[in-house]
């Protein structure tokens, strides 16, 4: 019998059509299984064994191997792994996420490291004051306070353009579009901040006048900056955060941080914009009306995180000299907190991997706070970095360098 969409069956028509398919598969399936039965001899004993069935049974059980060692003996191992590179030439080494890898910055130039401690390539330059911002499939490399130097590569490290800077650079930041965006000095002024299109040209400049800039952002859209300012009224020094519209130059809004210096600013993935000051971070929609304050309430943050992470971590000190790191959604909500007595040094995010170190120990702690994975390392740690995959940490020490796996 044939289906044709165009007439109606029974229900018992339709139940005697798949009965009789399935009677032929079933015989089919019984053919196939008395074929594959096989007589064979174990220590002088014929032994019959279906051929098929074992190995199918074969095929479950190393299925269900597999599962296990990458569902339960993975996640609970920690490997390390000795690299044979010298880590020490030009100083400590910045390690930022990049790719499913890791982008290793000092004063001698950047370069790629993968998953298994091998370099993909390097770029090698002579820096003062390096600085690096990465935004999808763009690494913007600047060399900071003095100096002029603004380039953006890709993630094979090819140079895709030079900028035109001529004055000193103050920061620079790139959007997943490719549209950069760098304050620099102008005389005249306390600061501008130029946009770039991904050919290197100028298509936006905006002067400061009242204040100087410490900071500055592009939106993910490119249609908006954030520019972050120092301010004094002769009494108290403050800072005043700009939102400003790159197409009309005009300021679409702002926002006073009363009595805090913000060092940083930055929007996130929904063009919120989060400033970070020494012991607060604001939250503000694209217009510059607050949403959040974080208020440490007097401690003191030694290390923060706004940018790398779906979270905004603080690194904070107690009084009986331990660490506490406090980690908070894009809402300004607490979520979780991590107490220890040991000195926490080191901070690494990517995603919603949280990883951090004491002078010999790897720890992973969860968004909830809670201590997922602790490995000893059997040398000093100076630098630690969370690669893009989210599984895997770098720790380098001297010209020692380990991959801990910590998810």
């Amino acid at each position: 019998m044939k289906f044709d969409i165009n007439k109606e069956f029974s229900l018992s028509q339709i139940f005697d059509f798949f009965k009789k398919k399935a009677r032929s598969a079933k015989n089919l399936v019984s053919k196939i299984d008395r074929g594959s039965i096989k007589t064979i001899n174990i220590s002088g004993r014929s032994v019959r064994i279906n051929a098929v069935r074992l190995g199918l049974a074969a095929a479950v059980l190393a299925i269900l191997l597999a599962l296990f060692i990458n569902l339960v003996i993975l996640p609970r191992t920690a490997y390390r792994q000795y690299l044979g590179i010298e880590f020490d030439t030009g100083g400590d080494y910045e390690q930022h996420a990049c790719g499913d890898d890791i982008l290793l910055l000092n004063h001698s130039g950047i370069k790629l490291v993968d998953n298994r401690g091998e370099y993909k390539w390097e770029v090698p330059l002579t820096l003062t004051n390096p600085s690096v911002d990465i935004n999808g499939k763009y690494i913007l490399l600047s060399d900071l306070d003095g100096n002029c130097s603004l380039n953006l590569y890709n993630l094979k490290g090819e140079n895709i353009v030079s900028y035109p800077i001529n004055t000193e650079l103050l920061s620079a930041k790139i959007n997943k579009k490719g549209t950069a965006a760098a304050a620099v000095s102008e005389e005249g002024y306390k600061g501008s901040v130029v946009v770039y299109n991904r050919k290197g040209e100028e298509i936006f400049k905006w002067n400061s006048g009242e204040g100087y800039i410490t900071d500055l952002d592009i939106s993910n859209d490119g249609r908006s900056i954030a520019v972050a300012q120092m301010m004094s009224d002769g009494d108290e020094t403050y800072s005043k955060i700009h939102i400003i519209s790159v197409s009309s130059g005009k300021e679409t809004g702002s926002y006073v941080c009363e009595k805090s210096l913000t060092a940083s600013v930055s929007f996130d993935e929904r063009d919120r914009i989060i400033a970070a000051a020494q012991n607060k971070v604001y939250g503000l929609n694209k217009n510059g009306d607050e949403k959040f304050v974080i208020d440490l309430a007097g401690k003191a943050a030694e290390k923060y995180n706004i940018t790398d992470g779906s979270r905004i971590v603080f690194l904070c000190r107690d009084n009986r000299g331990g660490s506490v790191l406090e980690i908070y959604d894009k809402s300004g909500k607490l979520i979780g907190a991590y107490n220890t007595d040991d000195q926490i040094k080191k901070m690494s995010l990517c995603g919603d991997t949280i990883a951090v170190s004491t002078s010999r120990n790897v720890m992973c702690v969860s968004l909830r706070g809670k201590l997922r994975k602790k490995k000893e390392i059997d040398h000093d740690i100076m630098s630690i970095g969370v690669y893009g995959n989210g599984r895997n940490v770098l720790v380098l020490g001297g010209n020692r360098a380990d991959i801990v796996r910590i998810k």
